[in-house]
């Protein structure tokens, strides 16, 4: 089994959403590796939305989730990573939000995939896996 940075997106279906697909994988991954890995700036795009929210119930599960994660930081390795990524977005006339860039990063300077719904916004990124969880059930 590949190993994955859990996108925003994904993590959200996971603990807040009705997604059976989502949530059969993550048992699986949670299986085989015992924790998910999660990079920084998901946290921030969680916790932020959810204050901005007012949603402390769902604030107080997805602290009690991430405690028992893999947290990735980001690095000066992975950082120098998500600046040549910007740089060949910017050259070739596409672009992609900061976090996403930052993730990015975080995902090939650990040689994971990402797992993500929104391909979208990592498709145009060369030498990133993209793995969807949303789009096909567990074998």
């Amino acid at each position: 089994m590949k190993k994955v940075l859990i996108d925003t997106d994904m993590l959200t279906y996971y603990l807040f959403k009705d997604y059976p697909q989502v949530k059969q994988h993550f048992e699986a991954y949670l299986a085989h590796y015992g924790f998910v890995y999660v990079g920084r700036p998901t946290i921030f795009e969680i916790e932020s939305g959810l204050l901005t929210k007012k949603a402390y119930k769902k604030l107080e599960q997805f602290h009690d989730f991430i405690q028992q994660q893999v947290i990735l930081e980001i690095t000066e390795s992975s950082a120098q990573i998500s600046a040549q990524i910007y740089a060949h977005l910017s050259n070739i006339g596409k672009h992609s939000g900061t976090n996403d860039l930052y993730l990015a990063g975080i995902a090939r300077s650990n040689d994971f995939a990402i797992c993500t719904n929104n391909e979208k916004d990592y498709e145009n990124i060369p030498d990133l896996e993209i793995v969807n969880w949303a789009k096909y059930e567990t074998q």
